[in-house]
């Protein structure tokens, strides 16, 4: 009985660690498209349009999300 408990919890332990890396992977990603696009935005490659379309839609996300939760 003891060993299932333990199984368990390893088990569990496993999906917050996999769960973790992959929201800290994701958010990796989001920074650095949002450091690409700002840097296209300074050398002037790009207009600052997009920079600000993709920080509405990041800041909209994360509202939905905080929505949800709620």
């Amino acid at each position: 009985m003891a060993e299932q408990t333990h199984r368990e919890r390893a088990r569990d332990t496993s999906k917050q660690v996999y769960t973790v890396a992959l929201q800290a992977t994701a958010a990796l990603v989001v920074l650095l498209v949002f450091a690409g696009l700002a840097y296209l935005v300074s050398i002037d490659r790009i207009d600052g349009s997009a920079l600000l379309l993709y920080a509405g839609v990041l800041l909209g996300f994360i509202l939905s999300a905080a929505w949800r939760r709620r």
